[in-house]
């Protein structure tokens, strides 16, 4: 029997493989999801909207469709979440949800970390942050969540992590509080994250601007103690080309002195 032959042996054989299609989900879990996420919604302060769709896999807790493929923005989550906490449930939507923010292209980078730092940090704020409450999550955040740092950053010991992470948290520290909307904080860090990423990837080029001026400085330096060396030895010289000149033409004068008084 040929491999294709027993792959598919049968139409029926065929039929038997499990086959899902994703439907509207049952009223009393849809219920329960929206007044779990509405408040969550409120405080991350989103101007769009984010549909969710539990999908029947446990692969993964969570996914963001690109816009080609999720154009309504829909964030898929696993219906395993449901047998989950809530805390997870909700950082598991505010992730994907951070994906939709800065784009699919930009995977873990710094700038998706900023931005579902950001979120958290607003839903902390809004349900007061008590320790191991559904507010408290920021402390949610793993290096998962920063697997890609800046590719200038690479040649440092742990891999830029530290530098890129350090820049995400200052950065959402600093939008969370705001009045902007997610979606409008979320482009003011995109425009701070490009001007980071260009000043790393220009430090070299000014390191190197910096040590040529140096070497620069201390080539002139050099050349004026050696100049500075040589007048002074000039000097020296003629001080003591005039001292002894000095003294001859006493002696002369004494002389001349001496003789005319003989």
């Amino acid at each position: 029997m040929s491999l294709c032959r027993a792959v598919v042996a049968s139409e029926d054989e065929a039929l038997a493989l499990p086959v899902y299609q994703v439907q509207p989900a049952q009223p009393a879990v849809a219920g329960w999801l929206r007044n779990l996420l509405t408040p969550v919604v409120a405080a991350c302060r989103l101007r769009n909207t984010y549909p969710v769709e539990f999908r029947p896999t446990g692969l993964w807790g969570g996914w963001a469709d690109s816009p080609d493929s999720a154009p309504d923005r829909r964030v898929a989550i696993s219906n395993l979440a449901l047998h989950r906490t809530k805390r997870g449930l909700v950082t598991t939507f505010l992730h994907e949800v951070a994906h939709h923010l800065t784009g699919i292209e930009h995977g873990h980078d710094a700038y998706f970390f900023a931005v579902n730092l950001m979120l958290l940090l607003r839903v902390s704020a809004a349900s007061g942050a008590a320790p191991q409450s559904i507010g408290a999550l920021a402390d949610t955040m793993q290096l998962y969540d920063l697997a890609e740092p800046p590719a200038a950053l690479q040649h440092e010991p742990d891999a830029g992590v530290g530098r890129a992470m350090a820049w995400a948290i200052a950065v959402a520290h600093e939008m969370a509080p705001t009045h902007l909307t997610a979606e409008d904080a979320a482009a003011a860090i995109c425009d701070r994250y490009a001007t980071f990423v260009a000043e790393l990837e220009a430090a070299p080029a000014k390191r190197e601007a910096a040590a040529s001026a140096r070497a620069r400085a201390a080539a002139e330096a050099e050349g004026t103690r050696r100049e500075l060396r040589s007048t002074t030895r000039l000097l020296r010289s003629i001080s003591i080309w005039l001292a002894v000149t000095g003294a001859v033409a006493l002696v002369e004068a004494f002389l001349v002195v001496k003789l005319s008084l003989s």
